[in-house]
């Protein structure tokens, strides 16, 4: 990270850290971490969140999901296509040099695949880019009996 003389981030350079993109997932990734919402955060609440994630129970069985639902979990390893695919599915508006700036942060040994091992590795060190992974509702729709979400 890189903070400025008062030991603050900005939205953008978390973005950058994190190699997202400016869209609503990552708005409320940051505003989750943003616990004072004045639009900055302190690397002592960049940690505290990313621990908080890390510690929740399902937070290992949601990264070993996520490895299997981008196609990893037939050949043990995944490559850029099947990651774009996913990340398209769940983000559409990312294009594909998001996507490789992505696929670089999972892919530690430069092989063009992202084992399982590299996977889980990153998002150890990365816990809050796990949200990109869990299904995110993204329209609510009023049913008779109440709200259907369409995922």
């Amino acid at each position: 990270m890189n903070p400025d003389s008062s030991g603050h981030v900005q939205y953008h350079d978390f973005l950058s850290v994190l190699r997202l993109k400016a869209c609503p997932l990552s708005e409320k990734i940051f505003s989750f971490i943003d616990v004072e919402k004045c639009g900055k955060i302190t690397f002592r609440q960049f940690l505290y969140g990313s621990a908080h994630v890390m510690t929740q129970p399902g937070f290992h069985q949601a990264c070993e999901a996520a490895f299997a639902e981008c196609g990893g979990a037939v050949k043990g390893y995944m490559v850029e296509e099947e990651l774009r695919d996913f990340i398209r599915s769940a983000i559409p508006s990312w294009n594909e040099d998001e996507v490789h700036d992505l696929f670089v942060l999972f892919d530690a040994d430069k092989d063009g695949r992202i084992y399982k091992d590299e996977f889980l590795s990153c998002l150890r060190r990365n816990p809050l880019v796990v949200a990109i992974f869990i299904p995110q509702p993204q329209h609510k729709e009023s049913c008779g009996n109440g709200v259907l979400d369409i995922l």
